[in-house]
């Protein structure tokens, strides 16, 4: 009788951690949490008034824009969700008319130093995006033997002309 009140506890136990663990979802990924739609559009609204110096006029007109385009963001990914492509070809499409809004509220000078930035970002995340995959050993990274020409024992790697 011990042994199946146990057995039972131990059941009761492990499903009620792995349904808190399903709850609490991919929100909770990496050290900064999960931010809301709204704090994200203030936090993106905050920066570029500073690099820009933006007026309230053009505040109110960014702000407007990006809260629009978040809403329509979170409705592109419900709609195309697990459709990578899909959903990388519609942002773009949704980037540049944010761009193309963005021209229009900005001066040229605000709007050459938005470009910049943004190139800068992109740069920035392109780096940190290369080095995690050095760090974690992922097909690409510099440890990967197809990737830097080392002669290795191919085990099916897919980067190497030995396997083919």
């Amino acid at each position: 009788m011990k042994t199946l009140t146990l057995i039972i506890s131990s059941l009761f136990l492990l499903m009620t951690v792995s349904l808190n663990a399903q709850e609490r979802g991919p929100q909770h990924r990496g050290p900064r949490g999960h931010m809301n739609p709204e704090e994200m559009v203030k936090k993106m609204v905050e920066q570029i008034k500073t690099e820009l110096k933006l007026d309230e006029k053009q505040e109110k007109q960014v702000k407007e824009l990006f809260t629009e385009n978040f809403k329509k963001r979170g409705e592109l990914m419900k709609k195309y969700q697990g459709q990578r492509d899909s959903v990388m070809f519609y942002n773009k499409k949704m980037e540049d008319q944010q761009n193309l809004s963005l021209k229009k509220i900005l001066t040229e000078e605000q709007y050459k130093i938005y470009q910049t930035n943004l190139e800068k970002r992109r740069q920035e995340m392109e780096k940190r995006r290369k080095e995690g995959m050095n760090h974690r050993g992922q097909r690409g990274g510099q440890d990967n033997p197809a990737v830097n020409g080392k002669k290795h024992d191919c085990k099916g790697c897919g980067g190497c002309e030995e396997n083919n």
